[in-house]
């Protein structure tokens, strides 16, 4: 919910100050407002990215913690799954991506 919030609220921003961006004396390339748009869709590309790698990271590091502990149970999987933990606390927690 926190990161829903959290999209919604960029999402809001971006739309109050997009229209910002769009000059009348650039009329009609509006090359500050296309650009604008140009460099916020690079920095999304880039944080996918940086997500991506960083969710594999996370799953090698958990990978290896369970290939310790040795196999896992049922029990133990529903163990964790419905105990109040966070994804860094829960050896089974698994990013998808």
């Amino acid at each position: 919910m926190i990161v829903s919030g959290m999209i919604w609220v960029g999402a809001c921003i971006g739309n109050i100050a997009g229209p910002f961006f769009y000059k009348q004396d650039q009329a009609p390339g509006y090359q500050l407002g296309i650009g604008s748009i140009l460099v916020c869709n690079c920095l999304e590309l880039l944080l996918f990215i940086f997500f991506r790698y960083a969710f594999k990271w996370e799953n090698k590091k958990k990978d290896k913690i369970r290939a310790e502990r040795g196999p896992v149970t049922a029990d133990e999987l529903n163990a964790t799954a419905f105990q109040d933990l966070t994804d860094q606390q829960n050896p089974n927690f698994t990013y998808v991506y």
